[in-house]
């Protein structure tokens, strides 16, 4: 169990890290395949890896249940646990790929410190998420992909585990605006719905749900294409966009991990 304390001083996220399985039903059913169709072909996480996208969009869908123009915050309904609610400012669900395999991902977004049993119960809590809460309408969410359908589950029955993952954060960063997510515009055919669209979940996915909903207030008023892509490339880095100033004395910390339970 890795625990963070006041010894953990500049840490402002964790990644709870755990695997994912999923059920695959397919669109055809060869008549001499074997094949279960009340649960389907069990997957796992490193069969999903080449459907991160179709998962992610239903993510976004799934998340869509918290307030206009933010990402469902599954800290608003831990209302058991107020202390935990004033330290953990967001836990956001979303998945991410490592060495190949897809993990799904619960990020915290830090105001304090963490220490005592905090990580176990906030472990607890987003394990009741994923089995009754959240991850419960997700897996009852078809995702079409190429040749059937997933359900994606984020609670196993045998073998779960969540594992913490922490990033450690400089001062000064606070001060300075959140990096813009990458956009290519080729591959959209000059669609701007489809580019706004695929900036607005990349947004949403970076934590700027505010952002998100402003950009597309401004591209909807703007009542001009290329207008609209200079809005887009404000808040995406895009090939419009203009270079972001670096800060050439800021060092990237390693990150540290753990088991949560």
């Amino acid at each position: 169990m890795r625990t963070i304390g006041k010894e953990d001083i500049g840490i402002s996220e964790i990644h709870l890290m755990t695997q994912l399985t999923a059920d695959f039903s397919p669109d055809e059913i060869s008549e001499h395949e074997e094949y279960d169709t009340d649960y389907g072909e069990p997957l796992t996480g490193a069969d999903l890896a080449q459907y991160e996208d179709a998962i992610t969009e239903a993510i976004d869908i799934r998340n869509g249940i918290g307030e206009e123009g933010q990402v469902c915050n599954l800290m608003d309904y831990c209302n058991e646990h107020p202390d935990l609610q004033a330290k953990v400012e967001s836990a956001i669900v979303s998945v991410k790929q490592a060495e190949g395999i897809l993990y799904g991902c619960t990020t915290l977004q830090l105001r304090e410190s963490l220490e005592g049993d905090d990580l176990e119960r906030l472990c607890d809590y987003i394990t009741g998420q994923y089995s009754d809460g959240w991850g419960e309408g997700f897996e009852q969410q078809d995702i079409k992909v190429d040749g059937g359908t997933l359900n994606v589950h984020f609670w196993q029955p045998v073998d779960y585990a969540l594992v913490a993952s922490q990033r450690e954060n400089n001062p000064a960063q606070k001060e300075q605006k959140p990096t813009r997510p990458q956009l290519k515009l080729i591959g959209h055919d000059g669609n701007i719905f489809a580019i706004l669209s695929s900036a607005k979940r990349l947004l949403r996915r970076n934590g700027q749900g505010k952002e998100a909903k402003e950009m597309v207030e401004r591209v909807m008023n703007s009542g001009d294409y290329y207008k609209a892509l200079g809005i887009i490339s404000e808040y995406v880095e895009t090939e419009l966009s203009q270079p972001q100033a670096v800060n050439k004395n800021s060092k990237k910390k390693p990150e540290r991990g753990g088991d949560c339970r």
